[in-house]
């Protein structure tokens, strides 16, 4: 009697980031191929959905993230792969009223002398707007719009599985995929186990996101 099972692996270059905080922003995320000392242009909606006025900040944060997926994040310029000071942000901060929206222009200025893939959070945060005299809307919150700059003719894909834990008994696995190339990947899959040239289960694998250098 022999178990075994097959894995298969595709990639997607995707990230999504989406909240509701009383605002909505759109698009959730942008991905960029451009060259070095090239500027890109972009628009990023925001809509006010309370019956108030908010006061909105913008800025950029690093970020990375943890083996189980958990997204950390650092002050802009932090981390090697940060384009967070490409982004020319203007207005950094603006009211808007209420039920209604806001295209926000902004520009991604690539520098020379750079290769692989960067990437940014583009926070929009809304902040406690003082209506008047000492009465506060106290709604406060951000959403993030991810953004990935990959530089033209020098990415490249590539990754390993490097390891791989099984239990017969209930079918659970861990697997480890290893991201060797020097561009974000999201991989996903499914499991197959055979008994006797008989598949005996089949499970799919939810897509994860898997930073260059990274498992």
């Amino acid at each position: 009697m022999k178990f075994f099972f097959t894995l298969a692996l595709t990639t997607i270059c995707a990230l999504a980031s989406f909240a509701q905080v009383g605002f909505t922003i759109s698009p959730p995320k942008y991905e960029f191929t451009a060259r070095p000392e090239e500027s890109k242009t972009f628009t990023v909606g925001v809509q006010n959905t309370t019956d108030s006025i908010l006061h909105m900040k913008i800025y950029a944060s690093d970020w990375s993230l943890e083996k189980d997926g958990k997204v950390l994040y650092f002050p802009s310029k932090t981390l090697k792969n940060s384009c967070s000071d490409w982004i020319y942000i203007n207005p950094q901060e603006f009211n808007i009223q209420p039920k209604s929206s806001e295209e926000i222009r902004l520009t991604l200025n690539v520098p020379k002398e750079v290769y692989g893939d960067y990437w940014s959070m583009l926070f929009f945060e809304s902040t406690p707007f003082n209506i008047s005299g000492n009465q506060m809307l106290m709604l406060a919150g951000r959403v993030g719009c991810t953004i990935y700059s990959s530089i033209a003719g020098t990415t490249v894909k590539n990754g390993d599985l490097v390891g791989l834990d099984f239990e017969k008994k209930d079918y659970r696995m861990n697997a480890i995929f290893e991201n060797t190339g020097n561009v974000h990947l999201r991989v996903k899959g499914f499991m197959q186990i055979f008994k006797d040239d008989k598949m005996v289960y089949e499970k799919k694998i939810e897509e994860k996101l898997s930073l260059p250098e990274s498992k």
